[in-house]
């Protein structure tokens, strides 16, 4: 049987197939019919069809997890012709879980074919970044696997600091759980990092600017870190929404102290909103062209990296 996880929110998607191979190993002590192959590298093709022909020991039942069959055209279709002449869709003592850390728009314009054939798997999960409610209810989860307790207040300033970037997440609650194992808002005041880092700053200030060739220097250095380009739109949303309320609460006489008082933002993110270059009707103007890249982007009516550039070119 097909096992098939994709997505953009690549923590989860580990998360899962740890889970998945985790309960195998437990089952089937030997380890024997665990084969777990990486197409990317060298032979690896081979090392496949190997795993897919070789009779199973013990009787056991067979686990083939493999990661990059998207890669290239070449072992795509390689990997499709496997599956097919093998019958490893109805094959009750073979899993074949693969992972792709891919939105579904994406793999359909790498192999369609392979694609289309792994979503008709028997287990099929499309691991998307979460929000609201569902977003808590993971920290939560996660809290508490680490021995610790959260308050509702600090929960959501850990939200506001790191966004649904599960990398963030489970990076400052080990940090946390090191710390104290009752979080408290305090805590995450003290120990967490803002989720807007200084080169989104300079990047939302040379937009402010008119600086398109720094603009897309700065873009550049964000997208080669690796972080997700969805994490970076919303971090983009997240800083224009400060710098529109900031501002607001400025224009009516607020100093940077009550601003934060009333916010209860992070103090370097009050500052830094405070002193934006932006006006405010060019904050609204980019922050509802932001709001439509989530929605376009959400919809799979775009391609999130082209629009980013545009905007990093664009005057407003």
């Amino acid at each position: 049987m097909i096992v098939f996880l994709y997505g953009s929110d690549s923590y989860r998607l580990k998360q899962a197939r740890d889970e998945l191979v985790s309960r195998y190993k437990n089952k089937y002590k030997s380890g024997v019919n665990l084969f777990q192959i990486d197409l990317e590298e060298k032979d690896s093709r081979e090392k496949l069809e190997n795993a897919v022909k070789l009779s199973s020991f013990f009787n056991e039942h067979k686990l083939i997890v493999c990661k990059n069959l998207f890669a290239k055209k070449l072992i795509s279709e390689s990997a499709l012709r496997l599956i097919k002449q093998y019958g490893i869709s109805d094959e009750p003592d073979i899993t074949f879980l693969t992972v792709e850390n891919n939105p579904n728009k994406e793999l359909l314009s790498k192999h369609k074919g392979l694609f289309e054939h792994l979503i008709k798997g028997k287990v099929v999960k499309e691991i998307e970044p979460l929000s609201g409610t569902k977003l808590m209810d993971w920290i939560q989860k996660e809290t508490a696997s680490r021995n610790c307790s959260i308050r509702p207040e600090a929960l959501k300033e850990l939200t506001i600091l790191t966004g649904n970037d599960s990398w963030s997440i489970v990076n400052e609650l080990d940090k946390l759980a090191n710390y104290t194992n009752k979080i408290t808002p305090s805590d995450i005041r003290f120990l967490v990092n803002s989720r807007t880092d200084m080169n989104i700053f300079d990047l939302i200030d040379a937009l402010a600017r008119k600086d398109p060739k720094n603009s897309l220097t700065l873009l550049y250095q964000e997208l080669e870190t690796g972080r997700d380009l969805y994490y970076i739109l919303t971090m983009f949303i997240y800083q224009f929404r400060n710098i529109l309320t900031v501002k607001s609460l400025a224009d009516k006489g607020c100093s940077e102290s009550e601003i934060t008082k009333k916010t209860k933002l992070h103090p370097f993110v009050v500052k830094k909103a405070f002193k934006s270059p932006f006006k405010t009707a060019e904050a609204v103007k980019i922050y509802g062209k932001l709001l439509e890249l989530d929605t376009g982007f959400k919809s799979g009516r775009l391609h999130l990296e082209d629009y980013l550039y545009k905007l990093a070119l664009s005057s407003h």
